[in-house]
C-alpha cells in the first residue's frame, strides 16, 4: 500500500508540472504575436498649385470663352465691355500646400505683348495707351487698349475655405512693355493653406478704333497663378 501511494503522488506532480510547461509555452506564443501585429502603412497625396475655368458643378471647361456684346461698325472708336469668370465659367484656385499660403493670380496674352484682335485679315490692339484708340508709339500700327478690373469681381471659398487675407486686384490697363501682365487675385500670409477659391465678375473693357473693318475677331489670353 504504501508503494502505492508514492506511485500516485509522483503521478499528481507529474501533472502539475505538465500544466506548468502548457501554461508557460501558451505566454510565449501570446508574446511573439503581439510582437509581430505592428506594420507600417503609407498614402501619398498629389497636387500642384493650380488655376482651372470650372462650372457653377466644379467641372473643367473645355473651351473657356468670353463673348464681347456686338459693334456696329463706327467712324469713331468705341469700347465694348464683358466680364471674365462668370457663374458657369469661373476662375478656380487651388492650393494644396500645407506649408506654402502665398500666392497671385495674373492674366496676359498668350501670344505675348505683339499679340492683337484678328479677323483673319484685320487686326488692332490691346496694349496700346494712345487716346480714342489711335495707334501709339508701340511695336505694331494699330490702336486699341484693353482694362481689366477685378476689383468688381467676387471672391468665394470653395467648400468652406476662409477667404481671409485673399484679396482682389486693381483695375489696370495693358501697355506693352509696361503692363503685360495684370494681377486678378492674390493670397497674402496667413491664408488658408490648403484652401479652394472661385473668382467671378471681373470686369473687362476692350477700345476699338475708328473705321474698324467689320468681321468677327478674336485674341487668346492665358490664367497663370504663381
Amino acid at each position: 500500500m504504501k508503494k502505492h501511494k508514492d506511485v500516485k503522488k509522483i503521478l499528481i506532480e507529474g501533472f502539475f508540472l505538465g500544466l506548468s510547461v502548457c501554461f508557460v509555452s501558451s505566454l510565449v506564443g501570446i508574446l511573439v504575436v503581439l510582437g509581430a501585429d505592428t506594420t507600417q502603412m503609407s498614402q501619398s497625396i498629389s497636387g500642384t498649385l493650380d488655376v482651372q475655368i470650372v462650372d457653377s458643378s466644379g467641372n473643367s471647361v473645355a473651351s473657356p470663352n468670353i463673348v464681347f456684346p456686338a459693334k456696329a461698325f463706327s467712324m469713331t472708336s468705341q469700347t465694348s465691355q464683358s466680364v471674365l469668370g462668370s457663374s458657369d465659367e469661373r476662375m478656380r484656385i487651388t492650393n494644396p500646400s500645407g506649408s506654402t499660403d502665398t500666392w497671385t493670380l495674373s492674366m496676359a496674352a498668350t501670344n505675348g505683348t505683339t499679340s492683337a484682335w484678328s479677323n483673319g485679315s484685320n487686326t488692332y490692339d490691346f496694349n496700346d495707351s494712345s487716346l480714342d484708340a489711335t495707334d501709339g508709339l508701340d511695336a505694331d500700327l494699330v490702336g486699341g487698349q484693353m482694362t481689366i478690373d477685378p476689383s468688381v469681381a467676387t471672391i468665394t471659398g470653395v467648400s468652406g475655405t476662409a477667404t481671409s487675407n485673399v484679396s482682389k486686384g486693381n483695375s489696370d490697363s495693358f501697355v506693352e512693355g509696361t503692363v503685360d501682365s495684370i494681377d486678378l487675385m492674390s493670397a497674402t500670409s496667413g491664408a488658408a493653406k490648403p484652401g479652394q477659391w472661385d473668382l467671378v465678375g471681373v470686369g473687362i473693357s476692350q477700345s476699338i478704333p475708328s473705321a474698324q473693318a467689320v468681321g468677327s475677331y478674336v485674341m487668346e489670353m492665358t490664367l497663370t497663378v504663381i
